[in-house]
């Protein structure tokens, strides 16, 4: 998919549903169109011109109540049909219709055509495997979009991205979930690859909304009763009234302490105050501190391991929740040692939402490139019979060369007959994708190496090929490259597998016209800059956290710096002053981790005193002679026509000529391997500039 390409991500609730539209690193929340509101009513009502949902919905149900039902995908959970007055509804198609309304309004809403990717939020309950998840993504698709991804509920509110700020990967966070269903999950965050690690789930929240009826009705006995034992659709349309009056009321407690409204302008007042409402919910917060501490339980972990508590849904606005939670779990008003360990968003309803669009966000770095040819690599493949088969054993490990006929496999067949698996030709395995008791089929696939000769005559393709007026090292991972220019002005790291620019880093230093840097390697293995100028101030820098480690002054005006990576020291090359035409080489030690002198050396001689110290770095990854992580490769630097440079890659077990290449005239070249040893490189410099070539290989 495109950066651009819009994602719809919906939160499908029981009594509501909240809609967030998402192109790029942008989320739009998109009001219901009929009321403006943030939150679409979960309804639906079938009406003679069609399915009508939302607030168009609930206005119909006033005439047609047989015909409205609240909360469609509760059918889906399920798995069940209900009855529309004469008709027969499943939940699938139901909410099906809702969802299409839902894409319809908001391409008019914003001036889009075809939306086809939909991230569905569905209960914890729908664990991987679940008959409904597969029924979620048929009712997405028959509502006309392409794609649909579904997210756990809990895991999304754990992605909010209101509450997940300073969470370590890894981190364990307890979600309480907190709408019609009442949720605790512990979630495990890991980005986009969060996970659920368990979960249980409660109908705490109708049951409260039920215990708020039922108040109403013993309150309001002698005027309510009436109303709902009335026949035909009057007493069915006072039931959704008087749901609805309930509901709104415990919305409106959030505000203040205490609320009087009426049923109808015709009714008597009722009353409901915080405390009742904290006393109706009761039952509910025993239940959340209990499943609280059995989800901990259930996968060995206490309230102190927590990285953060979040609370989301409606029932986060009930201030019992909070304290009920901070005093089970010995919790003081930030944690317990961690500061916001209990995090409730502003509109903690919309946190699952908000998680799930930032689950949606991330849809276009969810691509799997198909893996490059390799220069030394092809496949052997061997059709199954029958097209299926177990694999009883490989004969030989990985690496080991044979001839050709040899057996390489042993195979048993569903019908008990075992086949064995030639190689064409001679070669040597490299890899092996199917284990001893896999079935495999209808072909197994190994790889191979190719024939030298055949190398030979194909060399490998270079990649890249990068300038600098600098320097480069690889780093001591072997998996990035390093540019740092003459002035030690900027340093950039770039991944070896796809030139990726993973940082960038600016020392700040007064750079002037002749300052100098180079990067080097300190003794704990941390990439390291190490900056000088004529006016005698020397800087060393760490890459990765950009911190000033050291800076002092050598008098001596130094015109060149070696370092000394074992030791981290520096040796400031300067010349002493004489009364003759003969000045003498001054060369000043210095400690790079202190900047304090450690010794003044006015020996011409000095370097072969000391040879550790080098202009470059030595732990740079490079070298004349390097042999590739895995053994299987040496390169090495060879002297070619004319006393020209090359790089010469041979076989490290029979040294066999694979690849040479020749450099420029005046370029010095060191060589090295990726981590994984799929990348040959080879630093090239000269006076003017400084070349990087990579192979794949």
């Amino acid at each position: 998919m495109t950066m651009t390409e819009p994602i719809l991500a919906v939160d499908v609730g029981t009594s509501g549903t909240r809609v967030a539209l998402v192109v790029a690193d942008q989320t739009t929340l998109v009001k219901e169109p009929a009321s403006g509101a943030a939150s679409w009513p979960s309804s639906v009502c079938l009406a003679d011109e069609g399915f009508l949902v939302g607030t168009p919905a609930e206005v119909r149900k006033r005439s047609m109540p047989r015909r409205f039902i609240d909360g469609p995908r509760r059918a889906v959970d399920a798995q069940a049909s209900m009855w529309l007055e004469h008709r027969e509804v499943t939940g699938a198609e139901a909410l099906t219709a809702y969802l299409t309304v839902v894409g319809n309004e908001t391409r008019q809403l914003h001036g889009l055509g075809p939306i086809d990717r939909l991230t569905l939020t569905v209960p914890a309950d729908y664990l991987p495997g679940d008959p409904r998840r597969d029924m979620m993504i048929a009712i997405g698709e028959a509502a006309g979009f392409r794609d649909v991804e579904i997210i756990s509920s809990a895991v999304a509110a754990a992605l909010d991205p209101r509450t997940d700020d300073n969470l370590p990967a890894g981190a364990l966070v307890l979600v309480c979930d907190l709408g019609s269903t009442w949720t605790t999950a512990v979630v495990q965050v890991y980005g986009s690859h969060t996970v659920q690690l368990a979960h249980v789930s409660s109908p705490a929240g109708r049951e409260l909304d039920a215990l708020l009826i039922n108040d109403l009705r013993a309150e309001g006995r002698l005027w309510l009763e009436p109303m709902l034992a009335a026949p035909g659709d009057t007493g069915l349309r006072a039931y959704y009234e008087a749901i609805d009056f309930a509901r709104r009321l415990k919305h409106q407690l959030v505000d203040t302490d205490e609320v009087v409204d009426h049923l109808t302008p015709l009714t008597p007042p009722y009353r409901l105050t915080r405390a009742w409402l904290d006393a109706f919910a009761e039952p509910a917060l025993r239940w959340l501190v209990d499943s609280a501490s059995n989800v901990l339980g259930t996968v060995g972990a206490s309230g102190a391991e927590l990285a953060a508590v979040v609370v989301a849904g409606g029932g986060a606005y009930l201030p019992s929740v909070h304290a009920a939670l901070r005093s089970s779990l010995g919790y003081g008003q930030t944690g317990a040692g961690t500061p916001e360990a209990l995090r409730v968003a502003a509109e903690p309803e919309l946190a699952v939402l908000r998680g799930a669009a930032r689950f949606a966000a991330g849809a276009t770095g969810r691509t799997v490139a198909a893996e490059p040819s390799r220069w030394r690599v092809e496949p052997t493949s061997w059709e199954i019979p029958g097209g299926r088969a177990r694999l009883v054993r490989w004969c030989l490990p990985p690496g080991e060369p044979y001839q050709a006929g040899s057996v390489l496999a042993h195979i048993r067949t569903p019908d008990e007959r075992v086949f064995e698996l030639t190689a064409a030709q001679q070669g040597r395995q490299l890899g092996q994708q199917a284990s001893a008791g896999d079935l495999v089929g209808p072909v197994l696939v190994a790889a191979t190496a190719k024939d030298p000769m055949a190398l030979q005559r194909q060399p490998p393709p270079r990649r890249r090929h990068l300038e600098s007026t600098g320097s480069w090292l690889l780093t001591p991972d072997r998996e990035s490259l390093a540019e740092c220019d003459r002035a030690a002005q900027l340093v950039r790291l770039r991944a070896i597998a796809d030139d990726t620019v993973r940082a960038e880093f600016r020392p700040d230093h007064d750079a002037g016209p002749n300052s100098q840097g180079r990067l080097f390697v300190d003794p704990d293995g941390r990439l390291t800059v190490v900056a000088w100028n004529t006016d005698g101030f020397i800087s060393v820098w760490d890459v990765e956290t950009g911190k000033l480690n050291a800076r002092f002054r050598d008098p001596g005006e130094p015109q060149r710096v070696l370092v000394d990576e074992t030791g981290w020291r520096a040796a400031a090359e300067g010349q002493t002053k004489g009364v003759s035409r003969y000045r003498r080489i001054s060369m000043t030690l210095w400690d790079l981790r202190t900047g304090q002198r450690i010794d003044r050396i006015t020996d011409d001689r000095w370097q072969q005193q000391f040879p550790e110290f080098a202009e470059q770095s030595r732990a740079a990854g490079f070298g004349t002679a390097m042999v590739s992580p895995d053994g299987q490769l040496r390169a090495s630097v060879a002297e070619g026509l004319d006393g020209i440079a090359a790089v010469l890659l041979q076989d490290a077990t029979t040294g066999q000529d694979l690849f040479r290449v020749l450099g420029g005239t005046g370029q010095q070249v060191r060589v090295g391997f990726s981590a994984d040893s799929r990348h040959l490189l080879a630093n090239w410099e000269s006076n003017e500039r400084s070349l990087i070539d990579v192979w794949d290989v």
